[in-house]
């Protein structure tokens, strides 16, 4: 039977997607869905409240530029290889062409959505600064998505390069002439926007010279490998994944920190479990910065006590899965803790930790004054008993069977 690359790639694209189907059947129906929309409309409430303060020659053109030139530079190109091709579809390299440029395609479609998504959202502000009405939405969309295809195809270009550097040169590249062609363009400079392109041309011809090399497959397994480890962590969040794999570091220097193993088996276990596995405590450590950061530089107290209580649900909720991080070794069972046990030391840990969480929002908000950071803190702990003692048990229960 003759090798078909489109059909291998149409085979592979349909094994993806039938994998992230089964899983944002979860993810899309539950309660963080809600909040999520929840906290949208407070995002474009405030947002079109904003709006409406901006003053004729605000540089909305460059702002938009810089953001979408950043977002347009970070386009990953989906091509499905797994490590096993390593070794089987090496010797077919040379008929692969079909396969790759459909993987380009693909993934232009696939991420086009945040491209329109973040066009749209900047509209109004445009529109507010220049005095114009919403007339050149599509010029700056259709610029924007032909932008995003060249990022692509540069991309797919570096991938082939040997050295990470080169890559890392062609990221911040793209990214300087996204943001002189964009800029040109909300600016309405077109002959500007010309000399971009022209620029443009020229660097994906010459990563297209220095890119024609052999396949790099240990790298393309290791990024697609990389990208589904992203998504199996995100799924995580609302149920079981089987076979995700977390990264593991000592970090000894906060083992004096940590309750010892008289406090029980499970609270032993799962604290040592958040505080080595970058999973857990990347994932607390971003959204408590985050949140901390927002709050500082949010003057509005309904703001200030919206944030708080988000990011302490989305960093409650995230760690929740860290209850099943352990149930397919048998060794914490042969202890005589039980569910019941691994519960209690689940809600221990995430008291502790939204606790902490709560403090550092209460004094972020101290840049709005004493009585803010009061009803920050007041209010983050009262959630935080919330979620620990009611919400958490049922939520268990439902996920994982817990009595």
């Amino acid at each position: 039977m003759k090798f078909s690359a489109n059909a291998l790639f149409k085979e592979r694209a349909a094994a993806y997607y039938t994998e992230i189907r089964k899983y944002t059947r979860y993810m899309l129906n539950d309660h963080l869905l809600f909040v999520l929309i929840f906290a949208m409309g407070a995002l474009l409430f405030y947002y079109s409240g904003w709006v409406e303060t901006i003053e004729a020659g605000f540089p909305a053109p460059l702002i938009m530029a810089i953001v979408l030139g950043v977002i347009l530079a970070w386009s990953p190109v989906y091509t499905y290889i797994k490590q096993p091709d390593t070794v089987y579809l090496l010797p077919l390299e040379s008929e692969l062409k079909p396969y790759f440029q459909k993987a380009v395609w693909t993934s232009f479609l696939a991420q086009s959505y945040v491209i329109v998504a973040l066009v749209a959202f900047a509209m109004p502000m445009y529109a507010k600064a220049e005095g114009t009405g919403f007339g050149p939405f599509f010029l700056f969309l259709v610029a924007a998505l032909a932008a995003k295809l060249w990022n692509l195809f540069c991309r797919l270009e570096a991938l082939n390069v040997p050295s990470n550097d080169v890559r890392t040169a062609d990221m911040g590249v793209r990214m300087l002439l996204n943001i002189a062609f964009l800029f040109a363009v909300f600016s309405s400079e077109y002959v500007l926007a010309g000399i971009a392109v022209l620029f443009m041309i020229f660097w994906i011809f010459y990563m297209g010279r220095i890119g024609n090399r052999p396949l790099k497959w240990e790298l393309l397994a290791a990024l697609e490998e990389k990208r589904m480890a992203a998504f199996y962590r995100l799924a995580n969040m609302f149920t079981d994944v089987p076979h995700l794999r977390g990264t593991v570091k000592r970090r000894a220097w906060l083992d004096g920190l940590l309750p010892g193993s008289q406090k029980g088996t499970y609270t032993y276990l799962l604290s040592r479990t958040f505080v080595r596995m970058n999973e857990y405590i990347g994932l607390y450590v971003r959204l408590t910065v985050i949140g901390a950061l927002i709050i500082a530089f949010s003057a509005l107290l309904p703001v200030q006590l919206i944030v708080a209580l988000l990011f302490l649900y989305l960093t409650g909720f995230q760690l929740l899965p860290i209850a099943v991080r352990h149930g397919y070794v048998m060794w914490p069972q042969l202890y005589p803790e039980g569910e019941s046990g691994k519960q209690r030391a689940v809600q221990q840990l995430l008291l502790r930790v939204l606790l902490i969480e709560s403090v550092v929002f209460g004094a972020a908000a101290l840049s709005s004054g004493m009585l803010a950071a009061a009803l920050v803190l007041s209010a983050s702990i009262a959630f935080t008993l919330f979620f620990v003692w009611i919400y958490a048990p049922a939520r268990l229960k439902k996920l994982h069977g817990f009595s």
